[in-house]
């Protein structure tokens, strides 16, 4: 963290110190959360309980990791020592965004915060540890939506991994129709899509794929259909429907 200039640390001592709140704090000087709580940790003690990553599910990692390469944001202010993991949800899929909040919790040990933005609802969690947890399994530029993909291809040798990771792009960026026997998973990184084509591989299911060409990105799609869709839902156990 960056050394703040003395007046700034002591306008933030002393509202600490006045018994205002981390958030209240925030509104006030316009710095990062990180930042408070570091100073609010140094006056009144730890309150806020720290990210432990639990690293010995690798089917519940694959999942978080699939749901961010899909629909996930992060945050990195080194300035303001702030780092955050955000994925954004369909304001409806409410029992999509609750099984999620439920796997970061056994993940990190503690529950996502959830923000509404009009029609998306944005779930969000701080910490270092997690940002570069997340971001050691994925690559991609600036543009994340065209570029992600998996860092290392070896994990496609862990089957529970891989299992987990279908989960979450499907969750992200895919559905299963309610009213058919049918899966769809899209994205316009088509290096994301061979991993996605890999894991169906690994597990031999068997699928359709077409291109949709446009003057600003190739859209790649599978399709899953007839008894392969009972044993993607059966095996996989994808959450979202529609």
């Amino acid at each position: 963290m960056s050394r703040l200039k003395f007046e700034v640390k002591k306008e933030i001592i002393d509202l600490i110190k006045s018994g205002r709140s981390l958030n209240q704090i925030i509104k006030e000087t316009g710095m990062g959360k990180t930042t408070i709580y570091y100073y609010i940790k140094k006056i009144r003690g730890r309150k806020y309980k720290s990210i432990k990553l639990n690293l010995s599910n690798d089917e519940l990692i694959g999942e978080i990791i699939g749901l961010f390469a899909g629909d996930g944001y992060y945050l990195n202010n080194e300035n303001r020592y702030d780092y955050r993991i955000k994925i954004f949800f369909n304001s409806k899929e409410n029992k999509l965004i609750e099984y999620y909040r439920n796997s970061f919790y056994k993940l990190t040990g503690k529950f996502p915060g959830v923000v509404r933005s009009r029609s998306v609802k944005i779930m969000q969690m701080s910490g270092k540890i997690l940002c570069n947890f997340v971001l050691g399994y994925l690559s991609f530029s600036n543009r994340k939506t065209a570029t992600v993909a998996l860092k290392d291809k070896s994990y496609y040798k862990n089957k529970e991994f891989m299992r987990g990771f279908l989960r979450g792009l499907v969750d992200s960026d895919g559905y299963v129709r309610k009213d058919r026997k049918e899966i769809y998973y899209g994205s316009i990184s088509k290096m994301l899509f061979n991993d996605f084509l890999k894991g169906l591989n690994i597990f031999n299911f068997k699928y359709k794929t077409y291109l949709q060409k446009s003057k600003y990105s190739d859209f790649y799609k599978v399709r899953i259909s007839g008894d392969e869709v009972d044993r993607f839902k059966s095996f996989i156990k994808p959450v979202k429907r529609l």
